[in-house]
This record gives C-alpha cells, structure tokens and sequence, in this order.
C-alpha cells in the first residue's frame, strides 16, 4: 500500500502492479506472465475502499472517493507459501548453439 504514498501524483492512480526487477515493466507480456506465474488472486490482491481519487474519475460511487486495486506480481519469500517457489528457467548458451547448430543442419525451417 505504501506504492500509493510514494508520489503524490500517485494517489490518482487506481490500479498498481508490482514487480521484480526481473520482470520488464513496459513490457506488457513480461507483466502478464507475472501476474499469471507470480500470483494468487487471493493472496495477493489488494483492494482499498472510499480511498481519495480524482474527481474526474466518472466510474466511483461518489465524487471524489473510490476504490484502488493493488497487484502483487513478485516471487514469494519462504514465509508467504508454503510451497517451493520458482525461478525463470535459463536457457544454456551452449545447449541453445547446440541446437540451433542442429535445426541448421536438418534445414526443416528453411
């Protein structure tokens, strides 16, 4: 919740996902693939109620209050899940050559 407080401009904004450093935040893909490995809808969702928002907003219940969504898209430290956590795979650099040395021999995309 501390996101919202960390700008003043940011009190407008109503929705907010966090991220790794991992992650490309201005790549959209690199977003969704986080929020869809990284999080429990449950768990990790944030939802702040009759919280300050722009007047302009037409889409709240009443002028000048709303409601704010906050996502968290970030891997789990040990004590919030119990299950084992994942990391991206990394491909080898010399089994990825390896291969594609062998994708160029047999010419199938060619």
């Amino acid at each position: 919740m501390g996101v919202w407080s960390f700008l003043r401009q940011f009190m407008y904004t109503k929705f907010v996902i966090v991220c790794d450093d991992d992650v490309n935040a201005r790549d959209w893909n690199d977003v969704i693939w986080a929020i869809t490995t990284r999080m429990d809808p449950a768990r990790d969702t944030v939802l702040v109620e009759n919280t300050p928002i722009d007047y302009l907003d037409f889409a709240s219940p009443v002028s000048g209050l709303g409601s704010k969504m906050g996502l968290d898209a970030t891997n789990k430290w040990p004590g919030e899940t119990q299950r084992e956590w994942g990391r991206p795979i990394v491909k080898d650099p010399e089994v990825t050559a390896r291969i594609d040395a062998i994708w160029d021999e047999l010419a199938i995309f060619k």
